[in-house]
């Protein structure tokens, strides 16, 4: 662990670089879902261009409707499959790269962030920020992380759509596009390595030697490694992940039906959202851990429970003041997922970081897929007007089996002091 660097950079090391990438995703993001649709529009379905324009022009006339119906089906098979490669092949890449940046270092994983996803540079964020901080402090640095994530959010999905109305495509693309330059400069000119190594090690990425590694450091019983504690963490990111991708899958269309909000009324509502999420995670931590002393693994429940209460106001809404109160109960709900984190970094030795966040990553990656589609089947089954709205009952569950598995996590953490044995590489381990 480097404890060179001083305390107030580590909260400019990670942080402001994926920021901007998070921001050049959100604002090219819907605005690239947009130019897919008017591009197969024109060119796939060979409509004329005065007929496309009302896409943009007049969405809700029947005529855009119409066209819609002919449009929106091969524009969805086209997102399908950008989803699919988006989540199959950094799901992968993590399995290597992980256990990889344990042994060849953090920075060149940060870097291919930019080729492998958002998925990968969070793997490497995370290695990289355990590697700077101690168990006392990580907490706070991980959500802090969150909070400039979610920022980044919130930037874009406003600039995103000004931008793309006073100067088109090419602005909001070129705009994109910069901020991501600027941020691997970032990268490069002011992000020190965090694990030294004599060689670069690239020809070795994909040496299925890192996976067997990394299945090993997870699943092998060690004297003093405590497997269940692990397998619980990931289980509990796993169950979270899925609940918040069903929500986004499936909120608009629920506000829509439901309460008849436009796409306006709806955006407000998770900008409100995104900004009560960051002051719930900033001052959340300063007010539960700090001044409580409470552990990670009851932060956690906490914050799930806060989660469980916005599921169940969201079931039971009817009037629009209510979707408002959801946040209000839910303030504290995105504390769990660093605090978890904190958890699962100090259960694992410093050495094997990367191999158990690459496992965490790999399920992260690949569930946003099936979680939109289990979602959106319930949805569809069972929609408005029908009251409560059974898919919220379906995240209240996830949330549930969540804190039980917390509960579980904090008896044994209160029960057993976690020391570890390291691994013995026998002959066929990475040299």
């Amino acid at each position: 662990m480097d404890r060179v660097i001083a305390d107030w950079r580590r909260y400019i090391l990670m942080q402001p670089p994926m920021m901007l990438l998070v921001l050049a995703m959100s604002m090219s993001g819907t605005i690239l879902t947009d130019l897919i649709v008017y591009r197969t529009c024109i060119i796939t379905l060979g409509i004329n261009k005065t007929e496309c324009l009302i896409l943009h022009n007049n969405s809700s006339s029947e005529e855009a409707l119409r066209i819609n119906t002919k449009v929106q089906p091969q524009a969805s098979l086209i997102l399908m499959s950008k989803s699919f490669i988006e989540s199959l092949f950094p799901s992968v890449l993590s399995l290597f790269l992980g256990p990889w940046s344990d042994k060849y270092g953090r920075k060149p994983v940060i870097l291919s962030g930019y080729i492998g996803g958002i998925s990968v540079l969070m793997l490497a964020s995370f290695c990289y920020i355990t590697d700077i901080t101690d168990n006392n402090e990580r907490a706070w640095h991980l959500a802090w992380l969150d909070a400039f994530i979610s920022l980044g959010v919130l930037i874009g999905l406003f600039s995103g759509p000004a931008v793309y109305e006073a100067y088109g495509y090419t602005a909001v693309f070129s705009i994109a596009t910069t901020l991501c330059t600027v941020a691997t400069l970032y990268i490069i000119l002011f992000i020190p390595e965090t694990v030294q190594s004599h060689t670069s090690g690239i020809c070795n990425i994909f040496d299925f030697m890192f996976v067997k590694d990394l299945i090993n450091t997870c699943i092998k019983k060690r004297d003093g490694f405590n497997r269940s504690l692990v397998w619980s963490c990931v289980a509990c990111l796993t169950l979270l992940l899925i609940a918040f991708q069903g929500n986004l899958a499936i909120g608009y269309l629920f506000a829509s039906a439901r309460l008849g909000w436009t796409v306006e009324q709806f955006s407000i509502y998770i900008a409100t959202s995104v900004v009560m999420g960051i002051l719930g995670t900033i001052f959340g931590i300063k007010l539960i851990r700090r001044c409580t002393g409470f552990s990670e693994a009851v932060v956690a429940i906490i914050s799930v429970i806060s989660s469980l209460c916005t599921a169940l106001v969201c079931a039971f809404t009817w009037q629009s003041w209510h979707m408002y109160l959801s946040i209000g109960v839910g303030i504290f709900g995105d504390l769990s997922r660093p605090m978890i984190r904190t958890i699962l970094s100090k259960a694992v030795p410093e050495k094997d970081t990367g191999k158990v966040f690459s496992l965490a990553t790999f399920l992260e990656t690949l569930l946003p897929f099936a979680a939109a589609s289990l979602y959106t089947f319930l949805y569809s089954h069972y929609m408005p007007p029908l009251y409560p709205l059974p898919v919220w009952f379906l995240s209240a569950a996830f949330y549930i089996i969540t804190i039980i598995i917390l509960i579980y996590i904090q008896i044994h953490m209160r029960s057993n002091i976690i020391s570890f044995t390291p691994m013995i590489e026998d002959n066929n381990s990475i040299h």
